[in-house]
């Protein structure tokens, strides 16, 4: 006897709990999993790494994560980025990428002391951070970051664009430092003045103080870079 409406209805609806109960099932088992990772501190050891280190790490992970091989120009403004957080690679701790807080995905966290601008002011704080076995793992979760919290940062950055980059983390509460200057930074590590787009390629290897109209222009460039640089901070007891 062929179904009834009501009968199809009544199937649907069976097949739509059985569904719903199989997602929460998957759901409480990822909860469980995420559960049996316990925090762990470790020590906040520097890891230091070169930029070509840091662009080649970017590159496989935005392929892992994206199935795709990362633009030109996503990688260079994600390489200014990780440069300016970690002074060019020579302060960057446990393979943070970018002076990111809280647990890594394996469980890690280091201590340290740091900076941050709080009511107009720079205060020493003490705060943990992300750790990581490997550059790689840390490069991935840095675009995972990215990509959850800050997704018209990653768009600004394959558009090229380290203007709307810089706000794009600046609004959601990524850097507490003045944006203009935050934006400079970049601009000076892509090796373009102020408010030029930059050329796909490589970055420059130095800053090149004749692109800046004036020298209080590159202090003030040199300045947040020595800023922001301090926000991975040396082991816990150190002084910046």
């Amino acid at each position: 006897m062929p179904a009834t409406g009501t009968a199809i209805a009544d199937r649907f609806r069976i097949m739509r709990i059985e569904a719903n109960e199989q997602v929460m099932e998957a759901q409480r088992a990822a909860h469980g999993r995420r559960a049996e990772i316990e925090p762990r501190v470790v020590t906040a050891e520097r890891t230091p790494v070169s930029r070509e280190q840091i662009r080649a790490s970017l590159a496989r992970a935005w392929e892992r994560t994206r199935g795709a091989p990362a633009p030109e120009r996503a990688l260079d403004v994600l390489t200014a980025h990780a440069s300016l957080e970690t002074g060019r690679g020579s302060r960057m701790y446990n393979f943070n990428f970018g002076g990111i807080k809280g647990t890594s995905p394996a469980g890690l966290t280091a201590g340290a002391m740091t900076h941050e601008v709080i009511d107009g002011q720079r205060t020493q704080v003490r705060a943990f951070f992300r750790a990581y076995r490997t550059l790689d793992e840390g490069a991935e979760d840095y675009l995972g970051l990215l990509q959850r919290r800050y997704g018209n940062a990653l768009d600004a950055a394959a558009a090229g664009d380290p203007d709307r980059f810089a706000h794009a983390l600046k609004s959601r509460g990524y850097f507490t430092g003045d944006e203009t200057d935050y934006a400079n930074t970049l601009r000076g590590l892509l090796g373009m003045p102020p408010g030029q787009r930059p050329a796909a390629g490589p970055l420059p290897d130095e800053l090149d103080p004749s692109r800046f109209s004036t020298s209080v222009e590159l202090a003030r460039v040199l300045d947040a870079v020595s800023r922001s640089a301090a926000r991975i901070a040396a082991p816990e007891d150190a002084e910046i």
